[in-house]
């Protein structure tokens, strides 16, 4: 079996190198900054102990041409590109006419896009929650390991593929777990994703601080619960991820008094990342014109409107985030002012 690993961030080179290690038949395609590194030294994953794990001769390219003909129609394309850039990567999957497509992306929609370009019977739905980052071009940190959970994306009663690429992941380290519903795997993914991660991105500050205010833990729970209509209009229940209990936060957000929650929630966020900040507030300070908040927030008040429901919160988060990546936005307006974020979101004065 041959696999391309289209997207050579940390979560792709995470996965790359750990197939690679366990001498499955992978190869990179990246950006040539990241081809230079992985041709010039071995990639190294440095695990959360300190351990590191050491990957020699990982193949990477940066077009499709490059590759070795082994690869040139890969059994596996996994797609790690941020959400945004998804659309640009077709050309690139198409060139590689992969057998299947998995995606392991953040966000709503990806799995739409891909199978209007593919074909549903060719594209796989993942969702890894492992937390890490990139230390350099060549090297991995892995701040909190995660499991990867995969679903078909064409018919729920066809586990095909799904049970055939967990083998190969489990093999390669990641606890894996199946799902039929693609959708209820990527919108519980997404509900996770979301929460502390646009409003700390907004006001720059910790997921911890977020939470240590009241005002903007009713913001973060305004926004969670205006996802869960939504998924309940679209007939989409909360699934739990391996360690993670989407269905209990579920429940709990919709029914527990703030006094009861806001304690749960601030002990829940504390660990959630592994000590890393959220992407989005990572994005914003590295200066990048594009986030994903349209691919989570913009994703939930789009489909809200599609189903006759309102999604304020959420529009309003998308509108933040990304106004100030593409400086339309001043940041200075919002930074470490939470009234003023509350304020954007009709709920009144913060601290």
């Amino acid at each position: 079996m041959t696999m391309v690993v289209v997207g050579g961030g940390a979560i792709g080179l995470l996965v790359a190198g750990r197939l690679a290690h366990a001498s499955q038949r992978v190869v990179v395609l990246a950006r040539p900054r990241t081809v230079q590194a992985l041709n010039a030294q071995p990639l190294r994953i440095v695990q959360k102990d300190g351990q590191t794990q050491v990957v020699d001769r990982l193949v990477a390219a940066t077009e499709p041409h490059q590759l070795p003909d082994d690869y040139q129609h890969p059994d596996l394309a996994i797609l790690s590109v941020k959400g945004y850039d998804t659309a640009g990567a077709l050309p690139t999957l198409a060139a590689l006419k992969p057998a299947l497509v998995l995606t392991l992306q953040n966000g709503i929609g990806n799995e739409e896009l891909l199978a209007a370009h593919f074909g549903p019977a060719r594209v796989l739905s993942g969702a890894i929650t492992s937390s890490v980052e990139m230390q350099s071009p060549g090297e991995v940190a892995v701040l909190k390991m995660g499991s990867i959970g995969l679903a078909p994306v064409n018919d729920t009663n066809d586990m095909t593929g799904v049970h055939r690429w967990s083998a190969v992941l489990r093999q390669a380290g990641f606890p894996t777990r199946e799902y039929a519903d693609y959708r209820a795997l990527k919108w519980s993914k997404a509900l996770l994703n979301m929460i502390g991660n646009a409003t700390s991105a907004i006001l720059d500050r910790s997921v911890e601080a977020v939470y240590a205010n009241p005002c903007l833990v009713a913001l973060e729970r305004r926004m969670f619960l205006e996802g869960l209509v939504v998924m309940n209009r679209l007939g989409i229940r909360p699934v739990n991820l391996p360690r993670y209990p989407t269905v209990l936060l579920a429940m709990l957000m919709r029914s527990l008094p703030p006094a009861l929650l806001n304690p749960l929630l601030r002990r829940a966020v504390a660990g959630g990342r592994g000590g890393k900040a959220p992407s989005l507030c990572l994005a914003l300070r590295q200066g990048h014109t594009r986030t994903e908040a349209d691919t989570l927030y913009g994703a939930v008040a789009r489909t809200a409107c599609e189903v006759g429901e309102h999604a304020p919160v959420n529009a309003a988060l998308s509108y933040a985030v990304s106004g100030i990546a593409s400086g339309a936005l001043p940041w200075e307006t919002f930074r470490h002012r939470p009234e003023r974020l509350l304020e954007l979101v009709g709920m009144g004065e913060g601290e």
